[in-house]
C-alpha cells in the first residue's frame, strides 16, 4: 500500500517538495517543535484558513525522511493530508 503522504507530496520547483496537513490547533506548535528538533528535515509553516491548514517543505533529497518522522509523530500529532487546497494557498 502506498503512503499517502507520497501521494500527498507536491514537488512545487526542482529543489522543494511540499506538503500540506491539517493539524489540529493546539498541536501546530507541537508539530513545529519536532521538526525545529530535526533541524534540516523540513520547515513548517501555518497557513492563514480556518481549517488549521500547514505546509511542511522539505527538499527532494529529504522527503522520504519527512515522510518517516510525519509518520513517527502521528500518535502525538493528529495530522491528515489535506486533499482540497484551496487556489489562494
Amino acid at each position: 500500500m502506498t503512503d499517502p503522504l507520497l501521494i500527498a507530496a507536491r514537488e512545487i520547483d526542482p529543489h522543494t517538495v511540499v506538503f500540506y496537513l491539517e493539524v489540529p490547533r493546539s498541536q501546530i506548535v507541537l508539530l513545529q517543535t519536532y521538526f525545529e528538533l530535526y533541524d534540516g528535515v523540513g520547515t513548517v509553516r501555518t497557513l492563514e484558513t480556518p481549517r488549521n491548514v500547514v505546509s511542511v517543505f522539505t527538499t527532494p533529497g529529504l522527503k522520504n525522511d519527512c515522510i518517516e518522522m510525519l509518520n513517527a509523530i502521528r500518535e502525538n500529532v493528529a495530522w491528515r493530508v489535506c486533499s482540497d487546497i484551496p487556489e489562494q494557498i
